[in-house]
């Protein structure tokens, strides 16, 4: 009986994995393209919880002096 290579399923998962994942990565609706806008805000200060934005905002930059949040407007 054959044995099973231990590196062999460790490829095959982590292709499978990349696959999968760079399938999940975007909706058929939410395409890039060039048209797209985006609102930019930026907050100083270093005491601030990145995690107490309003909801549409993500956090895309992060400094010393604060954060840069962005939202798609369209």
């Amino acid at each position: 009986m054959k044995a099973i290579d231990v590196k062999s399923v460790l490829i095959g998962a982590l292709l499978t994995s990349s696959i999968f994942l760079g399938m999940a990565a975007t909706s058929p609706t939410d395409k890039w393209d060039e048209k797209q806008v985006w609102q930019v805000r930026y907050i100083n200060g270093t005491d601030i919880d990145p995690k107490g934005y309003e909801a549409g905002w993500e956090v895309f930059s992060e400094s010393e002096n604060g954060y840069s949040f962005r939202r798609r407007i369209k």
